[in-house]
């Protein structure tokens, strides 16, 4: 929250409080999403999570590398590789057999309460739109795929040196939101990689 509070692409955002509770529940659904795998990175002088990212492996992903770890609801592991190429866990259910709706993609949530629903929704279809552009769902090494991501401003050189180059980018007007310059996101892809 703080990484992003004064960021140019929370214009849409609603009161602090609701933002916390909003995200509180997004990053809940995305480590409760047996189909999102998740990583942290650990300060080793004191154990504490200084970062964490998530990945959506493709759907025709069959298993997982090696490495990867599946979690519990009590943090637990459960096992390694244990997702298969459609999407279900270990136990044999995924997560739309089970009843259950863990989708952490924000969209999924709804607006966050207090924030502006049409700026909030042109914000997220514009991202979905570009998911499905370069088809992001369908990109991987091991399928000599390429790899897609969506940067901020601050994160693109990060992402560059990481081999990812911009091809795309989706500008957000927020006028409305009463500001006189947009916000961008660089739309970067990273080609396949041997393994």
């Amino acid at each position: 929250m703080d990484a992003f509070s004064n960021s140019e692409y929370t214009y849409w955002w609603g009161p602090t409080a609701a933002m916390w509770s909003w995200s509180e529940e997004r990053i809940r659904r995305r480590f409760a999403d047996a189909s999102t795998q998740q990583f942290k990175v650990v300060d080793d002088a004191n154990g504490t999570i200084v970062a964490w990212a998530k990945w959506d492996p493709p759907p025709r992903m069959v298993g997982l590398r090696d490495g990867f770890v599946v979690y519990d609801k009590a943090g637990e592991s459960v096992g390694r590789n244990s997702l298969g190429a459609d999407g279900k866990n270990g136990e044999g259910k995924g997560k739309e057999e089970a009843g259950e709706n863990t989708s952490g993609k924000s969209h999924a949530l709804g607006p966050p309460e207090g924030s502006n629903i049409l700026l909030f929704h042109k914000f997220f279809d514009g991202i979905v739109s570009m998911e499905k552009k370069h088809k992001a769902s369908e990109q991987l090494d091991r399928e000599g795929l390429p790899t897609y991501l969506e940067a901020t401003s601050a994160g693109a050189p990060l992402y560059q040196r990481l081999g990812f180059e911009a091809v795309d980018t989706l500008e957000f007007d927020r006028t409305e939101a009463g500001y006189d310059t947009p916000a961008t996101l660089c739309i970067m892809i990273r080609e396949p990689r041997s393994t």
